[in-house]
């Protein structure tokens, strides 16, 4: 019987450079030899990248609350946890993912005041063993994170003001303290360079894995 992989999930406030850091782990994990693959939440697979757009077009057009878009997203995590998560974890492939259901938390919870019980009940559900192992949070200002995004034509998500992203950042930082979910979370500064957070990500995933990790 193969050796389930690890689950692990970056998340962050837009602009904090969790797309870059995935990519690098992706290259750091396959040049250590270990089983990896990399991926988006929401979508990841065809069907919940269809809903993914359904949900930024729902909120762009203001037809849609925290509610909605919670019950969309949880419809496409249930496609992807059961197509892309649970087999590859099965196999031993470890899955690196560009946010989860903790983003929801975030931001349907802590950003738009989604109740965050319900949350979790829903999490349970869709998710079942399917939990990440790990959550690394890349921690930026929202000054950073404004700054970052301001020539990135993003979705509507990213098109909402300081007081919505900063709501945003002290959600994410209370659900590290709190360790939201049950889960486990690691803090990471993403404010200095990309090689220097690299760096950080590097010593987390050594702890995460239990070894060392040659540098690329």
């Amino acid at each position: 019987m193969k050796k389930r992989g690890k689950f692990i999930v970056f998340e962050g406030v837009g602009g904090c450079g969790k797309g870059v850091q995935v990519k690098f782990v992706k290259k750091l994990l396959k040049g250590n030899r270990i089983k990896v693959i990399t991926t988006r939440e929401p979508g990841g697979v065809k069907s919940s990248e269809v809903i993914r757009q359904l949900i930024f077009d729902l909120r762009g057009q203001k037809l849609i609350g925290s509610e909605g878009q919670m019950v969309l997203f949880y419809a496409a995590r249930k496609f992807w946890v059961d197509k892309v998560v649970v087999p590859s974890l099965r196999k031993g492939i470890n899955v690196i993912a560009d946010r989860s259901y903790t983003a929801t938390g975030a931001y349907q919870g802590y950003g738009e005041g989604g109740d965050q019980k319900t949350i979790l009940k829903i999490s349970d559900v869709v998710m079942g063993q399917a939990k990440p192992d790990a959550v690394i949070l890349l921690d930026v200002s929202v000054e950073t994170s404004m700054e970052r995004r301001k020539d990135i034509n993003g979705d509507p998500f990213d098109k909402k003001d300081k007081k919505y992203f900063q709501k945003i950042i002290n959600g994410y930082r209370e659900m590290a303290k709190k360790r939201w979910g049950g889960l486990k979370w690691y803090v990471v500064d993403g404010e200095p360079s990309v090689k220097e957070v690299s760096e950080s990500a590097t010593k987390v995933l050594e702890k995460i894995f239990s070894r060392k990790l040659d540098r690329l």
